[in-house]
């Protein structure tokens, strides 16, 4: 049998260095996958010197090789332009709709949007849903452009749901809400943890630990005396920095020595970098930009408490990494949180999304840090390794790779006896 070849759709760069989970999912997705799956990926690029736009590239992930080709360049991975990327990465697939519609058996959709070019293809079609989108209707800090169109997008939803083979979400209320809007494909549409990457997140000895944190210390001028927290994420309206920085301002007001360290890049960055000096919390609070995994890594080793502040969630692949690493967690109460946040052995759920309480959670693992050690972190995150996560997810690939295949050789029979 043939290896399945699946085409993901998504802006993604698995080889820059961008804010969001999707692009850490889309590059375990390919990295851990078996030999008998074949990926290819039509994306975006942040080094169009390195990987042109317009032009398949073989690239490496260590573990697996996979073609590559980006239909839009972007300059800022972490801002947010006038025309939206998603618009832009649609006109780049049109624009080289040959290179992106042949060589594969199954597409891959991360967001609905692609999918609408290829609606009268016939190979299986899966997606993955990252947000309940629901959110659309329920959430006023909702940072989905769509927010100001729902009817429009839901619309769009229903046409591309009746062409998709199978479908996954990272939260189960989107599982459930999914079914109920389609019932029809109740049986295909199944929810699937996210997971931590045991080869870049892992716990290390104290004393390398120890050396971590003088390092970054040193790189970057903080206070080693201070209870350092840090955050990874987006800089948006989702991730809700801004909740974070008035829970920290809290503690300082407290007098509590605490270095908070802001890794990521968004459409908020000025607007937090400019609180920040006008409330004189520099010395305390630090933006450190886009880092690549490996440096995530390290910073995760050198903290004392990894904090997620979103004002709603899928499954956080940020906090399984922090986790991985020996780090303990505060979070608010979003998505799926609660299936790994062990209250008083890896972290804490802050009551209520208020500053003081946030601020409160974070002094609690602060002073009772003996309890969070980080065998409990580890521990938590034993069942989120990618072997016992995406073995469902691959065998669906195979299963529709396997009917792809025999539609195409069925087509192709009936055309050798037409000719």
């Amino acid at each position: 049998m043939k290896p399945t070849r699946v085409r993901t759709f998504f802006p993604a760069d698995p080889l820059g260095v961008v804010p969001g989970g999707i692009d850490t999912f889309i590059r375990g997705l390919i990295k851990w996958a078996p030999e008998d799956l074949e990926f290819s990926l039509v994306g975006m690029t942040t080094q169009a010197h390195r990987r042109p736009v317009g032009r398949w590239s073989r690239c490496d992930l260590g573990r697996r090789q996979f073609d590559f080709l980006p239909v839009v360049n972007v300059d800022d991975a972490g801002g947010r332009s006038a025309i939206p990327l998603t618009v832009r990465y649609a006109l780049g697939t049109l624009r080289h709709r040959e290179a992106c519609s042949t060589g594969f058996d199954v597409f891959e959709f991360h967001r609905i949007e692609p999918a609408l070019s290829y609606l009268r293809d016939h190979r299986p079609k899966n997606a993955f849903f990252h947000n309940d989108m629901e959110v659309l209707r329920s959430e006023a800090k909702a940072d989905i452009r769509w927010r100001h169109f729902p009817a429009a997008y839901f619309l769009l939803e229903n046409t591309v749901m009746h062409t998709l083979s199978s479908a996954w979400s990272v939260r189960e209320p989107a599982v459930l809400s999914l079914r109920k809007r389609y019932p029809f494909l109740t049986e295909k549409i199944n929810f699937t943890p996210t997971w931590v990457d045991p080869e870049l997140f892992f716990p290390i000895q104290d004393s390398a630990r120890r050396h971590m944190r003088a390092t970054t210390e040193a790189a970057f001028g903080l206070n080693p005396a201070a209870f350092r927290i840090i955050s990874v994420g987006r800089l948006d309206s989702q991730k809700d920095p801004e909740l974070l920085l008035a829970a920290a301002g809290r503690l300082l007001a407290a007098g509590i020595h605490i270095e908070l360290l802001f890794v990521g890049d968004g459409v908020l960055r000025t607007s937090l970098e400019r609180q920040v000096d006008n409330e004189g919390l520099r010395r305390h609070v630090h933006f450190l930009g886009l880092r690549s995994p490996a440096e995530i890594a390290g910073l995760l080793h050198a903290s004392d408490c990894f904090a997620l502040s979103s004002a709603y969630e899928g499954m956080p692949m940020a906090l399984l990494e922090a986790l991985g690493t020996g780090t303990p967690v505060v979070t608010t109460r979003v998505g799926e949180v609660a299936r790994v946040i062990k209250e008083g052995t890896n972290g804490h759920i802050s009551p209520d999304r208020s500053p003081e309480a946030l601020a409160s959670s974070l002094l609690r693992v602060r002073d009772h840090a003996l309890n969070y050690s980080s065998e409990n972190c580890v521990e938590s995150v034993k069942n989120f390794f990618p072997a016992q996560v995406l073995t469902p997810i691959y065998a669906n690939y195979r299963a529709l790779g396997t009917s792809s295949q025999r539609s195409q050789n069925s087509q192709s029979h009936r055309s050798a006896q037409w000719n």
